[in-house]
């Protein structure tokens, strides 16, 4: 085995350790959106050293590989791999066919690959580019975790401010069920954004803040701006549950805080006493430490609605 094959060896090794150390020991706790999104980048490299060890059994158990045969046979291998084992997610309970899955799955494998490949008889400046190519490949799919870390570091720093809609990235802490949602230049109430939701017709069309800081002790109110079109009010429920509540099988109505506001046309601000927040589950006191969750929402909408939000917000004191 020669020195580059050892260096090659040592250097995935020295990834995975990285990886699972990551995984293991990096305090990730507070922000689930951060695991979220180190799982699905998980999909390459799991697919690209899948890749080099069929390539190692398809080489004669020997390394490095020099024969373009046996990459081609590992890539289209690891390829039907990631498809079969994402088909088979279909029938387990909670998991999803992802299309997002199998790209991320190929992306690996092909990366791993051209990492691998020696890419003998080309010129030396050919055969890096060609591996720059694979490293970018890498580069380019753990981007979201970057972006992903990015907000979270900027969500602490604005905190208890919980939402103001200036960054594009801010978008991905929301949700939205029978609407849609979008930034916009109009009503902005904190800086030039605002987040303008078109309510379908339907059962409860809404949207919901799911990554958010958590630990609203030592707050006594939480704030937001609102804009409804029209000429008539529109009544809305707002839902706020923590960690507790999240993770029962049996999600309760009386378990957590409902609030029915009527919106007026125009501008409004809207204020709710987290006193009344953390008292409103019927058994105990809401763990005001990890509130996950704030959901905004219509009922049983016989038309569509548009409501302009802004400047989410925690404050202290009196009003």
């Amino acid at each position: 085995m020669g020195h580059r094959s050892v260096w090659f060896d040592m250097g995935v090794f020295g990834a995975l350790t990285v990886m699972v150390a990551v995984l293991l020991l990096a305090d990730l706790g507070r922000h689930a959106r951060m695991v979220d999104e180190i799982c699905n980048f998980g999909h390459l490299p799991l697919f690209g050293v899948s890749s080099l060890v069929i390539l190692w059994l398809l080489g004669g158990r020997r390394w490095p590989v020099r024969a373009q045969g046996p990459y081609v046979g590992a890539f289209f291998a690891a390829t039907a791999l990631g498809v079969i084992m994402e088909i088979a997610q279909v029938f387990s309970p909670g998991r999803f066919f992802e299309l997002e899955d199998i790209l991320l799955n190929t992306l690996g494998a092909l990366s791993f690959l051209m990492l691998a490949y020696p890419f003998s008889g080309l010129p030396r400046t050919t055969a890096r580019r060609w591996k720059a190519a694979g490293a970018g490949i890498i580069a380019v799919a753990l981007a979201p975790v970057g972006l992903t870390a990015l907000d979270a570091w900027r969500m602490e720093q604005e905190f208890p401010l919980l939402g103001s809609f200036e960054s594009r990235l801010e978008m991905e802490r929301w949700a939205a069920k029978e609407a849609a949602f979008s930034r916009s230049a109009r009503h902005a109430t904190h800086g030039e954004r605002s987040l303008e939701v078109r309510l379908s017709p339907g059962e409860f069309p809404g949207v919901s803040l799911h990554w958010m800081g958590s630990d609203w002790r030592g707050y006594d109110w939480l704030c937001f701006d609102a804009f409804l079109e029209g000429d008539t009010p529109l009544a809305i429920t707002v839902r706020i549950h923590d960690r507790e509540h999240d993770r029962k099988d049996e999600q309760n109505y009386s378990d957590r805080f409902n609030r029915r506001i009527v919106l007026q046309p125009g501008a409004q601000q809207v204020r709710i006493s987290l006193q009344e927040v953390k008292s409103a589950p019927a058994t105990r006191e809401m763990d005001m430490e990890h509130v996950v969750n704030i959901n905004v929402f219509a009922y049983m909408l016989k038309e569509e609605r548009v409501v302009f939000f802004d400047n989410f917000r925690l404050e202290p004191g009196g009003r």
